[in-house]
Parts: C-alpha cells; sequence; structure tokens
C-alpha cells in the first residue's frame, strides 16, 4: 500500500459515492463555509468519523457538529439511540453524509478494527487490507477532503503491521503524528487486557510555531478514572432497571454458546454458580479447551475486555446487561441506553453493540480535555 487514496483505477464504493458529489461539494464549499460561521455559535467543530452511538465523543457533545456512521451495527429506527444522548446534532448514515461539511478543526473516530482483530485472525487464519472495509477508507478520506487542524483515530494495535507508520506519514506529509499503544489502563479504564491503538495528527502550517508543545501535550496519558474490580462497577445494579438500561434477556432463553452448541441461560447460571471461580467456559475440543468469548467477570477481579456478543457473564452467572457493560467501558450513568419491552431482544443486543464496539469513554474524555488545553491555537 502506497498511499491511502490511490489512483483512479479501481474506486471503491465509497469514493464512488463521494465522487458523485464532489461537484455540488466543490460548487458549496465556500457558501456552506459562510454559512457556518452563522449556524454555529462554538468556537472548536468537532466532527466524528465512524463515531458509532457516540460513546467516544460524548464528553465532546458541547463541540460536537456532527458525525458520519454508516455501519449499520449502529442503526437504530428513527436513530433513537443517537438522538437520546446527542439531540440536535446531526448523525448522517451514508457516506454522502461528509459532504454536508465544508471545515472542521478536530476530527475523530474508530473504524472498524475487525480487519486486525485477534478474532477474525482465529476464524480466517489471516489478517486482511483495512482499506477494504468502507468505514476505514471513509475515515481516511475524510482527512484528505476536510484537512481538519488536528484528527485522532482509534483502532487496534495490529493495524500498523498491514499500514506502516511509514505509511501513514507518507500518506498525510502536512500533518505532525505520534502514535500511542497502550493498555486502556493508562486512561483509567479498569480492563487491563485490553490494548488500543491511538494515531493523532496536527498539521503543521497551523500549529507551526506550537508543534513541540501540541506534541506535549498528546504524548502526557494519564488516568481519567480509578481502576475498579468488577464488584465496585457493578455497585447499585441489584435490580433490573429499564430506564438505566439494566435489562437482560429472560433466564430461560437459549442461546447459543460456540460452534451451534445451544444452551439456556438458566442452565449456564447453574454451572458459574457451581464453579465460583471459573472465568472460562470448559470445553472438549481438540481445536480448544475454553469457549472463545464466552467468559465470566468475578467480583474480586478486573473485567474482561468488554464485547458485544451476549456471551459474557457477571459474578452471579447471568448475561452483563448494556449498562454493566458500559460501566466497564468507563461511562457515566448519565449516558442514555434506549430499551423496549416490546423489541427487548433487538434493543439488548443493539445497547450491548453501542457501549462496547467503541473505544473506552476515557479515552475520549482525555483526548477531549488536551484539545481543551491547546483550544486558543485551534
Amino acid at each position: 500500500m502506497d498511499n491511502f487514496c490511490g489512483g483512479r483505477g479501481n474506486r471503491t464504493p465509497v469514493q464512488t459515492v463521494l465522487e458523485n458529489k464532489s461537484m455540488n461539494f466543490a460548487q458549496s464549499y465556500i457558501v456552506r463555509g459562510l454559512a457556518s460561521k452563522t449556524r454555529f455559535t462554538i468556537t472548536m467543530k468537532i466532527l466524528a468519523i465512524n463515531g458509532g452511538n457516540g460513546v467516544i465523543v460524548y464528553p465532546m457533545r458541547k463541540h460536537l457538529i456532527g458525525n458520519v456512521e454508516i455501519r449499520s451495527a449502529f442503526k437504530t429506527p428513527g436513530d433513537e439511540q443517537w438522538n437520546a444522548n446527542f439531540p440536535g446534532i446531526q448523525l448522517s448514515t451514508k457516506a454522502e453524509g461528509l459532504t454536508d461539511y465544508s471545515t472542521v478543526d478536530v476530527i475523530v473516530g474508530a473504524p472498524n478494527c475487525g480487519h486486525s482483530s485477534m478474532l477474525a485472525y482465529s476464524r480466517a487464519k489471516t489478517t486482511s487490507d483495512p482499506m477494504k472495509d468502507e468505514s476505514f477508507e471513509l475515515y481516511m478520506i475524510s482527512l484528505k477532503l476536510l484537512k481538519p487542524k488536528i484528527f485522532m483515530m482509534e483502532n487496534l494495535t495490529k493495524m500498523l503491521d498491514m499500514v506502516s507508520e511509514d505509511v501513514w506519514k507518507a500518506s498525510f506529509p502536512d500533518y505532525d503524528l505520534i502514535f500511542i499503544n497502550f493498555s486502556v489502563n493508562y486512561w483509567g479504564n479498569s480492563q487491563k487486557t485490553r490494548k488500543r491503538l491511538l494515531i493523532i495528527g496536527w498539521r503543521k502550517d497551523h500549529f507551526k510555531d506550537h508543534l513541540k508543545e501540541v506534541r506535549d501535550h498528546f504524548l502526557n496519558v494519564y488516568k481519567i478514572n480509578e481502576i475498579k474490580t468488577c464488584g465496585e462497577l457493578s455497585i447499585g445494579l441489584d435490580e433490573e432497571d429499564w430506564a438505566l438500561g439494566h435489562v437482560r434477556e429472560d433466564i430461560n432463553d437459549v442461546i447459543t454458546m460456540y460452534s451451534g452448541y445451544k444452551i439456556s441461560l438458566r442452565e449456564i447460571q447453574k454451572f458459574w454458580l457451581a464453579n465460583p471461580n471459573l472465568k472460562r467456559w470448559p470445553v472438549e475440543n481438540k481445536n480448544f479447551t475454553t469457549a472463545p468469548g464466552v467468559y465470566r467477570n468475578l467480583e474480586n477481579g478486573y473485567p474482561a475486555v468488554a464485547r458485544k456478543a451476549n456471551r459474557q457473564f457477571n459474578q452471579q452467572g447471568l448475561q452483563m446487561s448494556p449498562r454493566e457493560l458500559a460501566r466497564i467501558q468507563g461511562l457515566p450513568d448519565n449516558f442514555k441506553i434506549l430499551l423496549d419491552i416490546k423489541r427487548k431482544t433487538f434493543t439488548v443486543n443493539k445497547a450491548r453493540t453501542t457501549v462496547t464496539k467503541t473505544p473506552p469513554y476515557e479515552i475520549g474524555r482525555w483526548f477531549y480535555k488536551q484539545l481543551i488545553k491547546i483550544q486558543p491555537w485551534i
């Protein structure tokens, strides 16, 4: 891969959509740029590209002007989940939504990382080209098109094996770049085994008098929250609470644990309670000894990596609710999780995706705090 945008020979779906809009975009660029001065009263404009349902940008909502999120995993009827926490802030669910913006100060996002995840590798026995993923591609195109003063992308650490630091630097020569590759513990999130990559860039021409200061600010990683055990994270979550998003499937429901093996949630709980110190579900299989992606968090331990699947269990042997997962992800309880009793299974699973298929909240809050410190230069 020589660069992110390539030649004009083979156009991808995202590029085709945006190029079809390019003439209108070019004609209205100046007009929208002028209009934006009166449309927004905020001094810093942050745009999310692949911002999910807003976990990473929730701390930045006072400066957020929109989110272009094309992944169907986050889609809810009428965009109800997004609107619950970001009323009046535009959500675009198609690639051409990018052309609604002419100037932005900061772009933040977390495109798909499945191309470089260990789970994907274990299934396919290979890793794939990130640029074949439309969300990843859209993020790169947004940087080229909008030229933000600052950008931040979150992804899996293995992504750099496929798109190296040298490729990033060659593709974005107008930016100073740093690559932060830490456990999320460094930001104060309690998932000790979750390691993430942040790529942060700032335009050399805009920050030419403050390049070192900006670099120092973004290299200063610190804890936003205190590290907590699973027991501490679940305080106050004793009873089902629809308003809080603390609801799980019915205990008699049957789920697929692995490889087509089905079992009821009641039987699962009995097994966990009979084995109080067990964290992984044992399997008699020549390929693996425990079921992939199935685990239980213990009260005095630290949480395993939060996932969107419904095969994660708490210390009582019950499925973890969206709110339990949200707390593991660092989200405050004032982040609204929408559930509907008439669409229980659908909304519970959508809520799990909302709070887990995203960087932990602490990363977004840390990044926003660092932006505020340098806002006079933005």
